[in-house]
């Protein structure tokens, strides 16, 4: 079915990207209009009157979430799609901002684009997420429709491949591959949020094993809600698991962001311990975010630490960033905790977290999410590529 013609406003900082996305746009038959920054933003957004707006989130004299507030302070109806080089968590937060003022926002992009993802992107224009139920959710996993996606974790000091992130997606009939952000709050119900993450937790960890029968020997880290912590259940399941499928509880990183721990009751806290005690690895996301830091880490056995890519993104070029990741890192080492950069997107960023002590190191320019079946080819490209070690 050939689509209507659309006028697409691009709005991103980087001239490279900006025309790629315009010829790729203009072959699929819709007229382009581009921006770089506020100012071309705001003057293209009223003289040109696109039908749809691709709109970056990070830009060197604004933000995508600034940018939002303009277009709800104008009374926008038009249908917004983010683009991010950063992870879901960083487009969910923007997308709730969108959301929180009445505007339309579509599903993201992440970088670098290919022309199907745009073709998709471009013919669900009307398919605004808040179409989506959480019976579409229950249903999608009953029909296989969810997958898993891994990010590599690799040594600070050489470059060795030492682990992954287990990251889900869904890859929708009709909207196609969507990012968590744009699903998981459709999950309210605690028993929802549970059968999802032991759906994770079976493919990641049946995952893990058969790289294990290949002799790939790695850390696989697994991404916990606050629900999961209230199962008591949880932790017999989660060891009875990795037996199955002949993995060491000590390969499983179970991952909880500070913003949840710090509401955890003594259930939560008890949940986790006993999964240390089963074996499994227990590490603290987005370190420096929350409320509670030094509270949780001495009331939890936590072993690895992740501080937040908001802190590492910009600790090459900001002192101030720089020197937050320098206490953390020292908190870390004198607690005797793993250290994980996340959001390392850079050699500048790279050197620098290698001169700081940092462990291990997790972000686009060492390797960005893939599926199982490319993920180590995958990472052998791009660690070649770059010279990583």
């Amino acid at each position: 079915m050939e689509h209507q013609s659309q006028k697409i406003l691009i709005v991103d900082d980087d001239p490279i990207i900006r025309q790629y996305l315009r010829e790729a746009i203009e072959l699929l038959g819709h007229e382009v209009q581009t921006a770089s920054g506020r100012d071309s933003f705001k003057d293209a957004y009223e003289t040109f009157k696109p039908d749809v707006i691709l709109l970056d989130l990070i830009m060197p004299e604004t933000d995508g979430a600034e940018l939002l507030k303009f277009l709800a302070a104008s009374h926008c109806e038009i249908p917004v799609a983010l683009m991010s080089g950063l992870d879901d968590r960083a487009l969910r937060a923007a997308k709730r901002i969108g959301n929180s003022h009445g505007l339309r926002m579509l599903g993201g992009l992440e970088k670098p684009f290919n022309g199907t993802a745009l073709k998709e992107m471009l013919s669900r224009t009307g398919a605004e997420k808040n179409e989506l139920e959480a019976q579409n959710l229950l249903e999608a996993i009953d029909r296989g429709e969810l997958r898993l996606y891994y990010q590599p974790q690799v040594c600070a000091s050489d470059g060795r491949l030492v682990g992954a992130e287990a990251l889900l997606r869904w890859q929708h009939p009709e909207y196609g591959m969507l990012l968590p952000g744009y699903f998981l709050e459709l999950a309210k119900e605690p028993e929802m949020i549970c059968s999802i993450t032991r759906w994770v937790c079976t493919s990641a960890l049946a995952q893990l094993g058969q790289w294990r029968r290949q002799g790939i020997e790695m850390t696989l880290s697994i991404n916990l809600s606050s629900a999961d912590t209230l199962a008591a259940s949880f932790p017999c399941w989660l060891r009875d698991l990795a037996a199955e499928n002949g993995v060491d509880p000590g390969q499983v990183i179970l991952e909880v962001t500070e913003q949840d721990a710090s509401t955890y009751s003594e259930q939560s806290k008890e949940v986790l311990t006993r999964l240390r005690l089963k074996g499994f690895q227990l590490a603290i996301d987005d370190f420096g975010t929350g409320y509670s830091s030094l509270a949780m880490l001495q009331r939890v056995p936590f072993g690895e630490l992740k501080i937040d890519r908001c802190f590492i993104m910009d600790s090459a070029e900001d002192l101030e960033s720089r020197k937050i990741v320098e206490v953390m890192v020292t908190l870390g080492q004198s607690l005797g905790l793993r250290t994980v950069a996340e959001g390392v997107e850079d050699e500048p960023t790279l050197e620098l977290v290698r001169s700081l002590g940092i462990d291990m190191i997790q972000g686009y320019y060492t390797g960005r999410p893939m599926p199982a079946d490319s993920f180590m080819r995958g990472f052998h490209r791009c660690a070649s590529a770059r010279q990583i070690g």
